[in-house]
């Protein structure tokens, strides 16, 4: 975690440490527990959902 805390604190606000742990954490969530969240997502497909999410999280 601290790899990835270096790794978004590089385009996160420096007085928002917040926002980089948030951030670490999704996305060691999303990489760890993916195949286990079985989820509709309506009009998109779940490669649509990943990659938006990668945008969103990558800002």
């Amino acid at each position: 975690m601290q790899y990835m805390r270096s790794l978004f604190g590089s385009f996160c606000p420096d007085e928002d440490e917040d926002e980089a742990d948030a951030r670490c954490l999704i996305a060691f969530s999303l990489r760890i527990g993916n195949h286990f969240i079985a989820a509709d997502h309506s009009a998109r497909s779940r490669a649509e959902v990943i990659a938006l999410t990668r945008k969103l999280l990558l800002g």
